[in-house]
């Protein structure tokens, strides 16, 4: 008899962790060992079929299409024990009726007290609200009624998915033959219904930087449709050669590129890119001669913000049409270095000498904000919420804001205080990657899982190591699959560019 090697998961190697009001740098998970989930359930919500009828036939009818019901939230069970001398924790989160994060953390060999390393899988329930609250049976008449006192707490929550321990793989390394400075995951969910079948991780873009490694050759943007396995390329014919591309983003069906050196924006669409027949297109209309474009984010086609040097900020609504200047220098006259959009109306833009920008009305009136560090460069940000900030610093240190930039705090990781945080980008609310370089020229990528509070160097698992490399400039994570990340930038040689994915 063959015996499978496949190792069944059991209920007793499962393990509770909270986040009392949801995950944050802030916000440390807490091990439960008095606790258990039980009973998870999700709904996609019922569907109703679209009948017509049958033309060939009195009495039938034809299904010619369905409608999706509206989701109901997903449920579970948070089940513990109580503690002699102790005051009801369940009760206390169910009457408190703040949002926590719950996260079950799966292992075998580990210390189960390990949030960072003690696991070979983690399930994540975001969102979680307290709905409803029991116990058993408070007392007893005898000794058959006697057993340990339970309470039960019933949440909702508003999604629900797997974090594993990453590998890491170097991807495109034939075709990078300059810096890579920026990267993206332009995909969605599709299954089929418009012609092609994705999980929304598979279209990714390479933007080359600096072509002075490779005299003659213009700039361009690699892509990918199948992961990263193969990859192939499109020159972007509006820059010189001596102008180097900076960063990109999806605009609607748009692939943008700004650049300070060309001082505007050159765009194709993303399918002709992907079937070959792009044709690119420069647009200068708008951008101020002193403000040259340095970082841009999008939200929407017609809701994208540009940031550039000297404090100026553009918005876009059509990338054919340029920009409108929203932001003229007068709240700062330092580079802004990037720039962030959590949706229509709230964006924070950072830069050079603490700089800090933000608007809460779409750009209308933008406000300047003092950063956490005098004098040091702010490299990136990353909006968790209205209120809630991260941003990485050119002095190799971490800090988030939780009122919008009034105070501060540092947040350390693994290497921190020295080198460079080049990039931070969120997958979900939980799960969020970093790019460092350190003091010794040696790019890294760390990711969390707990909104930022804690940090690990990746690869996670046993025995990888990160392909030698220079420096990582940017991270792309897929947001519908927050095991899988892309990072670029520049090769071991000092030279060439490089990529490599983390899935």
């Amino acid at each position: 008899m063959v015996q499978s090697a496949v190792k069944p998961l059991t209920a007793s190697q499962a393990r509770l962790w909270l986040t009392e009001n949801g995950a944050s740098p802030a916000n440390a998970p807490e091990y439960k060992g008095f606790a258990r989930v039980t009973n998870p359930t999700v709904s996609r919500g019922s569907t109703t079929q679209i009948r017509i009828p049958d033309p060939n036939r009195y009495g039938s009818f034809l299904t010619v299409g369905t409608v999706r019901g509206v989701p109901d939230p997903g449920s579970v069970n948070i089940e513990s024990r109580r503690e002699l001398g102790t005051v009801s924790e369940l009760l206390r989160i169910f009457n408190k009726q703040c949002a926590v994060d719950v996260q079950v953390h799966f292992g075998d060999c580990q210390d189960p007290q390990n949030f960072s390393d003690g696991w070979d899988t983690v399930r994540i329930f975001e969102d979680v609200e307290p709905q409803q609250w029991s116990g058993s049976d408070h007392g007893a008449f005898d000794e058959g009624n006697d057993g340990a006192l339970t309470e039960t707490l019933g949440v909702n929550f508003a999604r629900v998915y797997d974090v594993k321990k990453l590998r890491a793989a170097e991807v495109a390394s034939s075709d990078l033959t300059d810096e890579a400075v920026d990267v993206i995951i332009a995909d969605q969910v599709t299954c089929g219904q418009c012609g092609r079948v994705s999980d929304g991780c598979q279209i990714a873009f390479i933007l080359v930087g600096d072509t002075s490694g490779s005299p003659g050759l213009p700039p361009k943007v690699l892509f990918t449709e199948d992961g990263g396995s193969t990859w192939s390329s499109s020159v972007i014919t509006t820059l010189g050669l001596a102008e180097s591309p900076l960063r990109l983003a999806a605009v609607g069906t748009d692939l943008v590129v700004v650049s300070n050196d060309s001082g505007s924006l050159h765009y194709a669409n993303i399918n002709d890119i992907l079937d070959g027949t792009e044709s690119w297109s420069e647009v200068a209309t708008g951008f101020d001669g002193s403000g040259a474009p340095n970082a841009i984010s999008s939200v929407a086609r017609d809701r994208t913000w540009i940031a550039g040097d000297g404090g100026r900020i553009y918005l876009t609504t059509d990338p054919g049409s340029g920009v409108t200047e929203q932001a003229d220098g007068s709240q700062t006259a330092q580079n802004l270095l990037d720039i962030h959009a959590l949706d229509r109306n709230n964006v924070v833009a950072v830069g050079e000498s603490n700089a800090v920008l933000v608007t809460a009305n779409g750009g209308s009136t933008w406000a300047a904000v003092t950063g956490p560090a005098p004098g040091v460069n702010i490299r990136t940000v990353w909006m968790l919420s209205v209120n809630d900030w991260i941003v990485g610093l050119n002095d190799g240190t971490l800090y988030y804001t939780r009122n919008a930039g009034t105070t501060w705090t540092a947040k350390s990781f693994p290497g921190s205080g020295a080198g460079t945080v080049r990039h931070v980008r969120f997958a979900s609310k939980n799960v969020g990657y970093m790019a460092h370089v350190t003091a010794a020229a040696a790019g890294r990528i760390l990711r969390t899982i707990d909104g930022g509070n804690s940090w690990v160097v990746l690869p996670e698992e046993a025995g990888q190591t990160i392909p030698a490399n220079d420096a990582i400039n940017r991270v792309a994570p897929c947001p519908d699959d927050p095991n899988i990340c892309f990072g670029v930038g520049l090769a071991a040689d000092a030279s060439d560019g490089f990529a490599v994915k983390f899935s």
